[in-house]
């Protein structure tokens, strides 16, 4: 009985350590994506992100609910000092697993996002091969015109680039509006400065 509960514990604490690093590498992610999205005007967690959200949730209630249990099983056997000492130990390994669960989602929440800056738009994604994130700037130039497709719950933007290609993201429907002015006003200021760029470069060749 001793030596299974010393297995169990060793493992518990060896699940705990990959914990602690998988949250550092997360938050390094976090940190290190940050550093490239200048100029933010506004940004949202992306719809997709959803499905992570719901996973560890289910895991940080289970973690919890352990803890919960090992320590009510602490209270019961309390009397015999083997099984009460690993259910202790046990308890603060739950613990401290759900807290590192509660860390991971919050340093992948800071990853998945969508963000419209002053330049452009932001494109986003994960590059396995090279386990690291790919960030886009789609400026606002080369966007040639957009159309959205909204429902009850989320807006499909799809913007229709110069060279022909079309990136499409999502966002709540709640800010279909404000992205609008977004995307419009970066449009129109390039168009503004090209014009004023042409009228500049006509009146210097004439004089």
């Amino acid at each position: 009985m001793i030596a299974w509960l010393d297995v169990a514990f060793y493992g518990l604490s060896a699940v705990v350590g990959v914990g602690a690093v998988a949250a550092l590498v997360v938050w390094f992610y976090a940190f290190a994506l940050r550093k490239k999205l200048k100029d933010r005007l506004l940004s949202w967690e992306n719809p997709a992100f959803g499905l992570h959200t719901a996973v560890l949730f289910m895991l940080a209630l289970a973690l919890l609910s352990a803890g919960l249990l090992s320590y009510a099983f602490y209270l019961k056997y309390s009397a015999q000092p083997e099984i009460a000492g690993f259910c202790r130990s046990a308890t603060a390994l739950f613990f401290l697993l759900f807290l590192e669960t509660i860390a991971v989602y919050g340093g992948l929440q800071l990853q998945h996002i969508q963000v419209l800056a002053d330049r452009g738009f932001y494109w986003v994604s994960f590059d396995w091969n090279l386990l690291k994130w790919r960030v886009e700037l789609i400026p606002w130039e080369e966007v040639y015109d957009y159309y959205v497709h909204t429902d009850a719950v989320l807006s499909t933007f799809n913007l229709i680039l110069r060279d022909r290609r079309v990136v499409s993201f999502q966002a709540p429907s709640y800010l279909r509006g404000e992205i609008e002015q977004i995307i419009d006003y970066g449009r129109e200021k390039y168009v503004f400065l090209w014009r004023h760029g042409r009228s500049v470069t006509r009146s210097s060749s004439e004089s």
